[in-house]
């Protein structure tokens, strides 16, 4: 789906980049092309309409390879400045073993793509669920570990006569500013995700904690598309069929598509979705690209959950006695699966294995939790203000 979008784009007159982060590289598989995998920023430009002219750059990021030139880049600056450091002896495939290192990369390198202008779209084509969730929460979840096992007021501290130490002070700097970067890039309103998914239990079942995952993050979800949908033609009367499997079948999957749909629907609200049919043939190339969207129908409804902003307001009493909570809405949350906590200036949501740090407001800085609830899909967490850091 995320290749079809980019040909309808394409040949809408925008300038579109498509981005494989899915190591498998299936992306020129779709188009029926080739598109070499690479770490380098060099696109493939793949025809989308016959003869137009019209073209869409298409790439297979190779994080492997991204993660080798990137290390050549750093330790070259790294021995440049700190030369009795042994930093240029270590090899790319020692860092591989670093647990999300790869798709850490593969991000900032989409970021990169994004932030050059050349394109009016950056289409990224992700892995499984799994594997996106992973590189979507990992900026996140490396600034948190990384402030709690190595506080940045202590790495500033740490005396730069030891090359090896002032060495991986430096890397682990660029680190930290290249991963809040990516924080800041994802909660961009002109960062959207689409979730695709098929009428299936398992895959609702599966979409539906995605959305809830997503929303938390504060990853602003655009649509949800449906792939894959048996289309009852109602000039057609489905009635007296002989008496065939085939029937029988089509008939039984068309009513569990809709089942599935009811589910959908009762776990998410009448959200709008994109239907997309389930052709005979498999759309390969750009033209069978386009013409499974053109095939697609929008089942209007509200737009998905935007991320949750947090509210903040005074409860009760002033002074020291006051009470201070803070709201936040959190959509499909499952209520025996969520936890709070709390580190130095910020809040942390955690919900089915996925973490929000929500960044405290000045006044909430200087008070301590004293309580929270979850009323239907809204949290709210009481304050009281800190008797040592309170203003007197």
């Amino acid at each position: 789906m995320a290749t079809a979008t980019a040909v309808r784009d394409a040949r809408a007159g925008q300038r579109v980049l498509i981005v494989s982060t899915d190591q498998a590289h299936s992306t020129g598989d779709v188009l029926g092309a080739d598109v070499p995998p690479t770490g380098l920023r060099t696109p493939t430009q793949v025809p989308v309409d016959d003869g137009a002219g019209v073209v869409l750059d298409a790439l297979a990021l190779d994080t492997l390879a991204l993660l080798e030139a990137r290390w050549r880049e750093v330790a070259a600056v790294l021995v440049a400045r700190f030369p009795e450091s042994d930093v240029g002896d270590v090899a790319p495939e020692e860092l591989s073993a670093l647990p999300g290192i790869q798709e850490v990369l593969g991000l900032h390198e989409v970021a990169e793509l994004a932030a050059s202008g050349n394109w009016d779209h950056v289409i990224v084509d992700c892995a499984s669920t799994a594997d996106a969730m992973r590189m979507l929460t990992l900026p996140g979840a490396f600034a948190l570990y990384l402030e709690k096992a190595w506080p940045r007021h202590r790495r500033l501290s740490v005396g730069l006569a030891d090359a090896k130490t002032a060495a991986m002070v430096m890397l682990v700097e660029r680190l930290a500013a290249a991963t809040e970067a990516l924080g800041e890039l994802l909660d961009q309103p002109d960062v959207t995700a689409h979730l695709v998914l098929t009428p299936e239990r398992v895959v609702v079942a599966e979409a539906v904690r995605t959305l809830a995952s997503l929303t938390l993050m504060g990853v602003h979800v655009s649509e949800l598309i449906v792939n894959q949908v048996l289309i009852q033609d109602d000039s057609y009367e489905y009635v007296n069929l002989p008496a065939h499997p085939a029937f029988d079948w089509y008939a039984e999957r068309i009513a569990e598509q809709r089942s599935m749909l009811s589910d959908l629907d009762a776990a998410v609200g009448d959200v709008r979705l994109v239907l997309v049919p389930h052709l005979a043939g498999e759309p390969i190339g750009p033209k069978a690209l386009g013409e499974l969207l053109e095939a697609s129908r929008l089942r209007h409804g509200a737009p998905p959950p935007a991320p949750p902003r947090p509210v903040v307001d005074r409860e009760s009493g002033s002074g020291l006695a006051a009470v201070y909570r803070l709201r936040i809405e959190l959509p499909q949350i499952d209520p025996g699966s969520l936890t709070l906590g709390r580190v130095d200036d910020d809040l942390i949501i955690g919900s089915g294995g996925t973490r929000r740090r929500v960044p405290l407001a000045s006044v909430l800085r200087r008070c301590i939790v004293t309580g929270a609830s979850l009323r239907g899909c809204e949290l709210t967490v009481r304050f009281r203000p800190d008797p040592e850091v309170w203003p007197k």
